[in-house]
């Protein structure tokens, strides 16, 4: 039977769409599912060759599963499944009050919050005796990270059932810590600020902590990667995923190169009137971001942004809006299209027209602070923000709505009927 893939949705985001987008330009045939098809029976029916679990907020996937749904997991794994999951997908299998219980590791507590403020690049040392491992790996393997959570051993002391395939080693010239250019400051440099102001700016962790994770369940087995190995035009990190799905169908050949991505560039195939609507008033808003320098171009799918701003939410919503639009319709999709679109585009002009004011606003604030000193912070502007994006680092308010409905749609899209 040829290998087939699903890929967890619920509550994934821009990370469901890009490794559902990074399995497909493999020439892996995978399909999203959703956490309620799961606890129907789904992974039962469909018997896949492997589930892939999305980046994402962890907690938030365990609710959407339910009881029946994370015993359908742990089930499907028992009898010989593969889990493969990705930075919140693979917090999602660990061992914690939120997590599936597939691997005895807990999640890493931040001691510093600097620590969950790294993006880009890094270096990897991965173990060569591991099948996991590409037979033509270099000695340090480069890979992305976005934001990653990271691993902890039982307090017991380290399961022998769990092998650390990858461990960091350094990071690459593009790595930022929120704004900071991490990667390209000299150790002159670091020592420096260490001195100056007390501060280790390079986490800890990018000197050995474990980045991937492997062991059994059962039957079965997973692995468990903080890195982004689907990220679009990441040569390394692309390779190493058509590696692991080969190791998965034992044996079946697959591409090595997920293509760069410019979701705002993507000719528009599903042509609606309310996505366009709505995708010109997200384009506005992040122009009155980037006009304020709290946004700016990470990448062709990816803004960045000064700490405290809302930058990725407003970066996932557009990056899936950019996505939705670039996807054929569906007859489903049509179908909750016609249903929820023409309040989808009201909100998102409301979302987008508010936002236009709060970012002016907002510097306005910041610059008076630093000509009179110090001030406490509008209280209207701290409602604002609150209810445009709720309170938290899992955001919330009209943008986490927005996001949703989103999420359903592209759903929609990618999904055959199981």
């Amino acid at each position: 039977m040829a290998a087939r893939f699903l890929v967890l949705w619920d509550h994934s985001y821009l990370w469901g769409l890009l490794l559902c987008r990074g399995l497909a330009a493999l020439g892996a045939d995978a399909r999203p599912v959703s956490c309620a098809q799961v606890a129907a029976g789904a992974l039962w029916r469909e018997r896949p060759t492997a589930l892939f679990v999305p980046g994402g907020f962890a907690r938030r996937k365990f609710a959407a599963l339910g009881p029946a749904g994370t015993a359908a997991i742990r089930d499907y794994v028992a009898k010989g499944g593969v889990y493969c999951g990705f930075c919140g997908g693979a917090g999602l299998a660990l061992s914690h009050p939120d997590g599936l219980g597939l691997c005895s590791w807990t999640r890493r507590a931040f001691t510093d919050r600097l620590d969950h403020l790294v993006s880009g690049h890094v270096r990897l040392r991965l173990d060569p005796d591991s099948r996991l491992t590409p037979p033509d790996v270099p000695p340090a393997l480069a890979a992305p990270v976005w934001w990653p959570a990271g691993f902890c051993p039982p307090e017991d002391g380290p399961d022998p059932d769990v092998a650390v395939v990858a461990a960091y080693a350094g990071a690459e010239a593009d790595l930022l810590l929120a704004d900071i250019a991490l990667g390209g400051m000299s150790e002159a440099l670091l020592d420096q600020c260490r001195e100056r102001f007390g501060v280790t700016l390079t986490p800890a962790f990018l000197e050995g902590g474990a980045c991937m994770l492997s062991g059994r369940y059962g039957q079965g087995r997973y692995v468990l990667s903080h890195a982004h190995l689907e990220t679009p035009d990441s040569p390394q990190a692309n390779a190493w995923l058509s590696h692991l799905l080969t190791v998965f169908t034992c044996g079946d050949a697959f591409g090595r190169v997920v293509p760069a991505w410019d979701p705002a560039a993507a000719p528009a195939r599903f042509d609606d009137q309310h996505l366009t609507e709505a995708r010109q008033a997200m384009a506005a808003a992040i122009l009155a971001g980037r006009q304020a320098r709290f946004l700016f171009a990470r990448n062709t799918w990816l803004l960045g942004w000064r700490p405290g701003m809302p930058g990725f939410p407003l970066s996932n919503l557009a990056a899936m809006l950019a996505g939705a639009a670039a996807l054929p319709p569906t007859e489903a999709a049509l179908a909750y299209w016609r249903e929820v679109g023409g309040d989808f585009a009201a909100h998102m002009q409301d979302f987008a027209t508010r936002l236009e004011t709060f970012f002016p606003a907002r510097r306005l604030e910041i610059t008076l602070s630093l000509v009179d000193g110090p001030a406490t912070a509008d209280p209207d502007l701290v409602a604002e923000r609150r209810e445009l994006f709720g309170q938290g680092p899992g955001g919330g308010g009209l943008c986490a709505a927005l996001t949703d409905t989103l999420d359903g749609l592209l759903l929609r899209l990618l999904q055959k009927e199981l």
